[in-house]
């Protein structure tokens, strides 16, 4: 399938642990094109992982360094994952929905807290102390706010792949 045909790109929102990444990658291979992930572009840029990131500059940093790494992209960005924060940036996500369809994985807390843990090792672009939980429950109205089509992320990487496919 030649995805330029069908619209610019695809963006994908949702919560760390939703599997953003992991359907970016696999429907790139089934489309044969490319992905970019703004979590690895943040991490190559400042040479640490977000978790580095947000201990030694904060969480704003980490937000405001996702908020300049979509600004930077267009439409030659076949598919993007996105930071689980991005859609506290307007600028952002108006950038996104501006060149491409955004779908938020809509993952179950339950299984969000089995593949990242209860704490933030997964770089979470929150204050100190916050939970997983309450993090997920602050989120899932913007999340909801921005999307175009709302995936189930508790379906199998194949099942969300063909389901994104049949939307496009």
């Amino acid at each position: 399938m030649d995805l330029a045909r069908v619209m610019d790109s695809i963006s994908f929102i949702g919560m760390a642990g939703s599997g953003k990444t992991t359907i970016s990658k696999a429907l790139a291979k089934k489309l044969d094109t490319s992905f970019i992930d703004t979590d690895l572009l943040i991490e190559e840029r400042f040479n640490q992982t977000l978790e580095e990131l947000k201990k030694s500059k904060g969480y704003k940093f980490v937000r405001l360094a996702e908020e300049r790494i979509i600004l930077s992209l267009d439409n030659k960005a076949d598919i993007i994952s996105t930071g689980g924060s991005a859609i506290y940036s307007d600028s952002s996500m108006q950038h996104l929905a501006s060149f491409s369809k955004i779908f938020y994985i809509s993952t179950p807390l339950k299984i969000i807290q089995q593949r990242i843990g209860m704490g933030q090792e997964r770089g979470l672009a929150v204050p100190e102390g916050t939970s997983v939980e309450d993090t997920f429950n602050e989120r899932q109205p913007m999340y909801e706010k921005w999307t175009q089509k709302t995936l189930d992320g508790s379906l199998t990487i194949d099942d969300l792949v063909d389901s994104i496919i049949r939307n496009l």
